[in-house]
């Protein structure tokens, strides 16, 4: 039997030049069809590419000993065989994709429908990877082939079918990319929608109503330092985007971990913080072609950056593992009071909703810092920048909280609902959404209807969040920063998806808007704002940069008190 396999192998290693080409160029269209089509492969690109050069390595070695080749010719034949296979896979791709692809029928730019490396390379230019897709709807329709097996679909009825319970849809590869075991991944990353419905429960205990009661003062204290950051400028500018990111992690560190990163105090940006902030531009390219991200970012020394804040963040882990093993002990029918002392506890008691092991629950520690950040920076700026540019906007949110509040600070309390703050934020939402892009989701094997629209199962579907939230088919004036229009409109029933909706939506909104709420009504009460530059303006929209989440410019404000 081993004699026979023996000379099996050295007669296929000397075939002839042209039926070793033959096979070699079949074989790679038959892996196309029967490894790379029917497969999610990419988390395994590196598991791929050492294969591949194993077998280059194996098959030199096999036409050297077996067959009786010289080196140089052993090479020679192994690079035609790598050359006919690799012609094999990619022709087999590029015409399957092009003709042959359940979704040949959608329209979109023929590029596109190729690879993903097309709309990589739109990103590279802008970084706008969402006034792209904003573009092809544009010339295209509703539905937009925007890569080999995604669509984008700009549609309302979409977000329903996609987002809201009971979806049947999933989370696409793009969330794979640090693994895709649920015991080492953070809440964000996780795909099964069984795993993340129990893990989101301890999230929601750490966001619940009766936490925000614990929250709310400490960020009021937080707000009493930036406005007295803005104070000390005495009407001089202040880049309110750097002040708001630094108002952003210091309230996520006390809230998040009872513990002050005096980014506000200092009015620097923490090292491990600052890594962070460093791999955003990579992200925002590389992230529309998941599987090249994964594989870069597995490269040792190639996020650097983000390796500081890894390890950051693991310390602080460890270090609130004491504080809260102490606590427990001297406390033990107390509440937590920080949103990882809810994760420690539910993991210390093996809750069903606690991060799955270890390596999960350092991982939804570095999610509580970054998103509950950025994000939320964000918006405050934004909300500021719309407030600056329409003074009757601002104005109108002053009166409101005048009326709630007539003897000023010393009367300011979070308890008393002001609908024009709601509206406010709401709008900022809409014109400017934190996550611009869709978040992608992926049919299931029996496909999806959206209205008359068949979706194949395995297509990477998305609404476009600024997309849909600009149409003006669905928006009057859909432009114009118009917060009013929010009196008689319903975030539920609108196309406004700022949080997604449905089970993978936020867990962290509540929390966001009552901070978001909390700064603009103070500012509003205390200060008159206006924007150091004139064509700051038309600068602060050109120079965004979609990095998953709004990278902003500099935002310079005068701060005047009333």
């Amino acid at each position: 039997m081993a004699s026979g396999l023996s000379h099996a192998l050295v007669v296929a290693l000397q075939s002839s030049l042209q039926a070793t080409t033959t096979v070699s160029l079949l074989a790679g269209i038959v892996s196309h069809h029967l490894v790379f089509r029917p497969f999610e492969i990419d988390g395994y690109a590196w598991q791929l590419f050492f294969t591949y050069f194993t077998a280059f390595f194996v098959l030199i070695v096999g036409n050297v000993y077996a067959a009786g080749y010289s080196a140089t010719l052993a090479l020679v034949r192994a690079l035609l065989v790598t050359t006919a296979y690799n012609t094999g896979v990619i022709a087999s791709i590029l015409i399957y994709r092009a003709f042959f692809h359940p979704l040949r029928r959608f329209p979109g730019p023929f590029l596109a429908k190729l690879s993903r490396f097309y709309a990589m390379d739109n990103a590279a230019k802008r970084v706008k990877a969402y006034e792209d897709i904003q573009n092809l709807h544009k010339e295209y329709g509703d539905i937009v082939r925007v890569g080999p097996r995604e669509l984008s679909i700009n549609r309302p009825s979409a977000i329903r079918a996609i987002y809201e319970h009971p979806t049947r849809t999933t989370r696409s590869p793009w969330y794979a990319q640090v693994s895709n075991d649920v015991t080492k991944i953070s809440l964000n990353s996780t795909r099964d929608l069984k795993v993340h419905k129990l893990r989101k429960k301890a999230w929601e205990r750490g966001f619940g109503f009766r936490a925000l009661a614990v929250y709310a003062p400490r960020v009021r204290a937080k707000i009493d330092l930036l406005l007295s950051k803005i104070a000390e400028h005495s009407g001089r500018p202040i880049d309110m985007t750097e002040y708001a990111m630094f108002f952003g992690f210091d309230v996520m560190g006390d809230v998040g971990f009872s513990k002050d990163f005096h980014m506000l105090e200092s009015g620097s940006e923490h090292p491990a913080i600052k890594g962070v902030h460093e791999s955003m531009l990579a992200i925002g390219v590389l992230g529309t072609a998941p599987w090249l991200l994964s594989m870069i970012s597995k490269v040792p020394g190639a996020a650097a950056g983000f390796s500081r804040f890894t390890t950051w963040c693991h310390q602080q882990l460890q270090e609130k593992r004491k504080v809260v093993a102490d606590e427990m002990a001297m406390f033990k029918d107390q509440d937590p009071r920080d949103v990882i002392s809810w994760l420690i506890k539910a993991f210390n008691e093996g809750d069903s909703s606690a991060p799955p092991g270890e390596m999960a629950m350092q991982e939804d520690a570095r999610l509580l810092i970054i998103t509950g950040s950025d994000t939320t920076s964000a918006v405050i700026t934004n909300a500021l920048y719309f407030l600056a540019r329409n003074p009757d906007c601002y104005r109108q949110l002053q009166v409101a909280v005048e009326e709630q509040f007539p003897r000023g600070v010393n009367d300011w309390t979070y308890e008393r609902s002001i609908p024009y703050v709601d509206y406010v934020i709401q709008e900022t939402l809409r014109l400017k959404p934190s996550v611009p892009g869709g978040l992608p989701r992926v049919v299931p094997p029996q496909g999806l209807m959206i209205d008359n629209d068949f979706i194949p199962g395995g297509t990477v579907i998305a609404v476009p969040t600024y997309t849909i939230q600009r149409d003006p088919r669905f928006w009057h004036d859909a432009h114009v920063f118009e917060p009013k229009r929010w009196e008689n409109l319903s975030t539920e029933n609108a196309p406004w998806i700022p949080f997604t909706r449905g089970q993978w939506a936020c867990p962290g909104r509540n929390f966001a808007m009552m901070e978001i709420r909390m700064v603009i009504s103070r500012i509003a009460l205390q200060y008159t704002i206006a924007i150091a530059e004139e064509d700051l303006g038309k600068r602060f929209d050109k120079e965004v940069k979609d990095t998953f989440t709004l990278t902003l410019p500099p935002l310079r404000l005068v701060f005047s008190p009333k």
